[in-house]
């Protein structure tokens, strides 16, 4: 990988993502033009939102 994509995944470590978990959510996030943090949050909310629904 890259050096920027190394210091994108040591980022991801305070989430405790493995390596290529992280590196999926760097491309997703980076797709959607936004943050790991802030799609990170957006998932989870959206999870919290349909456990919530049933």
């Amino acid at each position: 990988m890259k050096r920027k994509n190394n210091q994108q995944l040591t980022a991801m470590r305070a989430y405790r993502f493995t390596p290529t978990l992280a590196h999926i959510i760097y491309a997703s996030a980076r797709s959607l033009n936004m943050n790991e943090s802030e799609f990170v949050r957006r998932v989870l909310m959206d999870a919290i939102d349909r456990i919530q629904e049933n």
